[in-house]
């Protein structure tokens, strides 16, 4: 037996920890040859080194592994990692609360709350009120907080009237007022005090523009922020018009504005996302622009009812805002009764510009149509095919008029199947500029050749711009006096309050007399007779009459918007070429497109007037109404 063997023994005891036997192995080597034992010895500490050695590379190589498997984690989840950073809501961790019962005591929190907003122009804005036999009394409680987590509570019911800073600063329309259905408490305070707030905007439509569904305050503090608002209805409905507001009342009031600015910041940056290591605020001038559209508009009005994630599920495999495939969930019959209706957005399944050539008899180009109008004229005798790619016909007869200037040039281009917004290619609506309600009320010839304001925009873009259009029609309604939503006169018919008593009455009696008591039954009959003046006695027969009563008649006020609107646009504001100007105007605005079709212009319909006017083909009457000079005068203009 060698010193090797010996030595790789004793290692191998070493390793497994069988000390016995390593102490017994090396008294035998002592006891037969103190000459091998030194070999041994001096073998086995080489061994032993060499095995150190291996064991801290070893551990140097899983140091590395370990430490490059961490950094491929974090890269690879570093947008899940970001967002759960950007849930510590700082506002409400470190918020400090301001009590302000006098107007001498508010100067001092305006002037901090004004210089918040110098740097970000956003205040978390909400109400409270108590009512009192079913009556609402005034705004007891005004909550406004800025991004820093100063959270002021206006007691106006301990106020005699508003501070003036605080009206300007509530009618200061660059500061956003932001919370959930803020536009209920502005009116509350306009009907209360008479104060204005301007920029009002409601977080749902930051969440369904950012991909998320439009939920309450509650649901979005808990999914956006990872905090949990307390909602129990005792402190809703707490008294808070108390001489003293407990500690409980003010944290419920102040955490639902101090939330409603931090749920603002974060789906700002959703909206404008950013790299990882990108810790810069998104700029506040760069996100103005694309939430104009929806300040002071009431979510519930309008297309945005229909707006929401989760009511658009069973509709359509994808969100008709932001185009990504949603899960579909199982819903039970109730639920889905229950659910409102959503307006239906069915795509185009095939392209819409086919870009065929249509040329006058000496070939010159007259403009592009679609497929189908191409092979009208082939089948009406009244053009030739002349190619194939592109598809080209030639008239058989000469056109009432040929291409001239940009208006000419802007039908001779080719236009491309894609959303003008955004570029988007694979699925796109039909856009109406300038909104068919007020179209049809346009004269013929300004109905006709409107395929400058039909634009393609996909789902996404095509809600959001409806929804700006609210804006401007509830300023025509104020400008025109012509009711728009739910205001009076929207109705063509409204119901008679005496005819429908009268009605209910006759039921009544019909179906129950036998069960009511009498003094009921009397008071019923006395209804019936006092209608019907011509008879003093109650039969079956005036019971069934009264019953089949009608009780719908003509709203006297009834206004027909768009027709108003035009109206008046004809009468008195310029004509209607100022309203279709309007209208592109605020597409422009608020949609920013990057891909409309070359030549597109706001006053596309006045030069095509100008142009059927210089050649004698539309009377003076059209002229006047579209708001040009007459035809004599363009005329004139045009030989000089």
């Amino acid at each position: 037996m060698n010193c090797d063997s010996i030595s790789n023994f004793c290692l191998a005891a070493s390793r497994v920890g069988c000390i016995n036997i390593l102490y017994r192995t090396i008294g035998a080597v002592v006891y037969c040859n103190f000459d091998i034992f030194c070999n041994f010895i001096n073998t086995f500490r080489l061994r032993l080194a060499m095995n150190n050695q291996t064991a801290n590379n070893t551990k140097r190589w899983a140091l590395l592994a370990a430490s490059l498997g961490l950094v491929f984690v974090l890269v690879r989840q570093r947008q899940s990692i970001w967002k759960i950073l950007c849930r510590s809501p700082l506002q409400l961790q470190h918020k400090r609360i301001e009590v302000i019962t006098s107007v001498n005591e508010s100067q001092r929190i305006l002037n901090e709350l004004k210089s918040h907003c110098e740097s970000f122009k956003v205040l978390g804005f909400d109400c409270e009120w108590i009512t009192v036999g079913g009556t609402r009394r005034p705004v007891a409680l005004l909550q406004l907080s800025s991004y820093k987590g100063l959270c002021a509570l206006f007691r106006l019911c301990c106020m005699k009237q508003i501070p003036k800073d605080l009206r300007e600063l509530l009618e200061d329309d660059s500061v956003i007022k932001v919370g959930v259905a803020p536009q209920d408490d502005a009116m509350k305070l306009s009907h209360d005090f008479g104060v204005g707030v301007a920029s009002t905007l409601d977080l749902r439509y930051m969440a369904i523009m950012s991909g998320h569904p439009a939920e309450g305050l509650g649901k979005l503090s808990q999914t956006h922020l990872n905090y949990v608002l307390d909602k129990n209805w005792r402190l809703a409905c707490s008294n808070w018009e108390a001489p003293q507001l407990e500690a409980a009342q003010l944290n419920y009031a102040a955490n639902d504005a101090l939330a409603a600015v931090a749920i603002f910041q974060k789906l700002s940056r959703d909206l404008e996302p950013r790299t990882f290591w990108d810790w810069r605020p998104p700029k506040f001038e760069q996100l103005r622009p694309k939430i104009e559209p929806f300040l002071d508009v009431d979510f519930t009005k309008g297309f945005a009812a229909g707006l929401s994630k989760s009511q658009t599920e069973t509709d359509s495999p994808s969100s008709p805002l932001t185009g990504k495939a949603k899960h579909k969930r199982n819903k039970k019959p109730q639920q889905q009764q229950q659910q409102q209706q959503v307006r239906s957005l069915g795509t185009l399944s095939k392209a819409f510009y086919d870009n065929c050539v249509l040329e006058a008899p000496d070939g010159e180009l007259l403009c592009t149509i679609d497929r189908r109008k191409a092979s009208w004229y082939l089948n009406q005798k009244l053009g030739t095919q002349i190619s194939e790619k592109p598809f080209t016909v030639r008239l058989n007869f000469e056109p009432a008029g040929r291409a001239v200037g940009d208006v000419g040039r802007y039908y001779q281009t080719p236009k491309e199947n894609q959303c003008v917004v955004c570029g988007r290619r694979d699925a796109y609506l039909r856009k109406n500029v300038v909104p068919r309600e007020y179209r049809k009320h346009f004269p013929v010839v300004m109905k006709s050749h409107t395929s400058h304001d039909i634009l393609l925009l996909c789902p996404s873009c095509h809600q959001l711009s409806n929804i700006s259009d609210n804006k401007i029609r509830n300023k025509l309604a104020a400008t025109c006096e012509a009711p728009f939503g739910h205001g009076e006169g929207v109705s063509k018919y409204h119901d008679d309050q005496q005819l429908r008593n009268v009605k209910c009455a006759g039921k009544a009696l019909l179906l129950q007399s036998d069960r009511m008591p009498i003094q009921k039954v009397a008071q019923l009959q006395k209804t019936i007779l006092d209608y019907y003046t011509d008879t003093t006695e109650i039969t079956p027969e005036l019971l069934q009459k009264a019953a089949d009563l009608e009780c719908r008649v003509p709203n006297e006020s009834y206004c027909q918007h768009g027709k108003k609107v035009v109206q008046m646009y004809r009468d008195k504001f310029g004509g209607l070429v100022e309203l279709e100007r309007l209208w592109r105007e605020h597409f422009l605005h608020t949609m920013q497109p990057k891909f409309l079709p070359e030549l597109w212009n706001v006053n596309h319909n006045a030069d095509r007037l100008e142009v059927r006017a210089s050649e004698g083909r539309i009377d003076n009457e059209d002229l006047v109404v579209a708001g040009l000079e007459s035809a004599t005068s363009i005329n004139n203009v045009a030989r000089s």
